[in-house]
């Protein structure tokens, strides 16, 4: 699964990244504040025939096949972003978008920050305009939902290039993460919850986690030097698990994908670990329902540490 490639060179000081993780309500892509779902929007949103704009990351008949099992609130219609006319978007058109943002702002000291952004994006459309240079068709909408995803290191680099034209890979913009990442906001839209990347908690389903095994993706297992771009000595198991007392697996991802895509008859639970910018979140995640049972960030942090696994040891300890 790979972007295409793009000549981009590299201009700015310091850049920021954006991993995977869900969030529903009232918000902008690009800022921590957060507010819940607006009653109007979701009456918009949930009244219409969601247009899911999906990359060729697979074929149109296996994303059919994920939202057939789990996209319910609304009915949709799932368009390839390669046949998608953006000509054709109307006011109060529904979408579910796939998108690449690029955003630069300017801090107060004077240097530059790159903003990189790989989400599908779930918004009512509200105003649409004409680009006048470029004659391109822009709207403006409301926020419902965004699920945000994970580069690899050669997409860091191109932090800021707002294209299609990108070249690398999203680390979990997988079939199992994405079941479960549509679960989790449909069941949130439809419940009408809101839920916002910065909040921590544990719901008591953590508890579970004791008699059970906790999987983990390798593939986030790595070293990564944010203030180089560039990876560094990937963390020993060792000494990443040396406080957690309970049963854990590092597995292939396909392991994690086979149970979520066969609807193991049992719950089971995976580890992500996810980056807003500064802020490293780590969750654990059921499987089968795609429901969100531990969620926990820390700032200035970039890796997977021991210190995550011996908090999350420890509120695991905690219920009873």
């Amino acid at each position: 699964m790979k972007f295409r490639s793009l000549l981009f060179t590299l201009t700015l000081i310091f850049t920021t990244f954006c991993y995977s993780q869900v969030r529903v309500g009232d918000f902008s892509v690009d800022t921590y504040k957060h507010s819940k779902l607006n009653k109007k929007t979701l009456n918009r949103f949930t009244t219409k025939t969601t247009k899911f704009v999906l990359p060729k990351f697979y074929s149109k008949s296996t994303f059919e096949s994920i939202l057939n099992e789990v996209w319910d609130v609304t009915p949709y219609e799932l368009i390839m972003d390669n046949d998608f006319n953006d000509s054709k978007v109307k006011v109060d058109d529904v979408l579910a978008q796939f998108m690449n943002i690029g955003i630069t702002k300017s801090k107060s000291t004077g240097m530059k920050v790159d903003y990189g952004f790989h989400i599908l994006d779930f918004h009512v459309v509200d105003k649409l305009k004409k680009k006048p240079k470029e004659g391109k068709l822009k709207w403006y909408s409301s926020k419902v939902g965004t699920i945000y995803f994970t580069p690899d290191i050669s997409l860091r680099q191109q932090a800021g290039a707002n294209s299609k034209e990108l070249k690398g890979d999203l680390l979990n913009f997988r079939l199992g993460y994405l079941k479960n990442f549509l679960q989790f906001t449909n069941n949130s839209i439809k419940n009408k919850i809101s839920t916002d990347l910065y909040d921590d908690y544990v719901k008591s389903e953590l508890k579970n986690v004791k008699n059970s095994t906790i999987y983990i993706d390798k593939t986030f297992l790595y070293g990564y030097n944010p203030w180089k771009v560039t990876d560094k000595k990937s963390p020993e198991i060792e000494d990443l698990m040396k406080d957690f007392s309970f049963d854990y697996k590092i597995v292939e991802y396909k392991e994690i994908e086979k149970m979520i895509l066969d609807n193991q008859a049992t719950d089971f639970y995976y580890l992500m670990y996810n980056q807003i910018n500064s802020n490293k979140i780590i969750t654990i995640i059921n499987g089968n329902t795609g429901d969100i049972i531990y969620q926990q960030h820390s700032l200035m942090s970039f890796n997977i540490n021991s210190k995550d696994f011996k908090e999350l040891d420890k509120k695991i300890k905690k219920l009873k």
